[in-house]
């Protein structure tokens, strides 16, 4: 009996440094998913510069059992900045990389007008060495009709 008590003192130190590293790997700051939202300027005299869209709707869209649903928004300010913050519980119920933006533009904001008024981006992310996720960031948009 002395025997199967020192097994289960050993499994119980083993379960309780392994809750501790556990906890020791969660990191408790917000990854941040942000950037500009433009539209290309088309008269011959300011050809090459882009114009900023405010208030263009930037919604991240995940799919669940093939059921697109919003996670999270944002409104571009003033001068087409749009921030979205995730915490830890954000990316483990919804990876970010496998949901995407769906930046509505309000209407005649922009002399390009996408198929179904919308444009989506990907979400890709940079990450540690470690493997932990840093920094999300938008890419290549892709214009789908609604």
């Amino acid at each position: 009996m002395v025997f199967s008590s020192n097994i289960f003192l050993v499994i119980t130190f083993l379960s309780i440094a392994s809750l501790t590293l556990c906890s020791a790997q969660i990191r408790n700051t917000n990854v941040t998913l942000a950037g500009v939202i433009t539209c290309p300027n088309t008269s011959l005299s300011s050809a090459g510069t882009f114009r900023v869209i405010p208030q263009a709707q930037v919604d991240v869209v995940c799919t669940s059992f093939f059921i697109p649903r919003v996670t999270k928004s944002a409104k571009t300010n003033f001068v087409g900045v749009y921030s979205l913050s995730f915490s830890q519980s954000d990316i483990l119920f919804n990876n970010p990389e496998l949901c995407y933006l769906n930046v509505t533009l309000p209407m005649n904001s922009c002399t390009f007008s996408p198929p179904g008024g919308a444009i989506r981006f990907p979400i890709l992310a940079i990450r540690s060495p470690f493997g932990v996720v840093t920094y999300y960031f938008p890419g290549a948009p892709t214009y789908v009709r609604a």
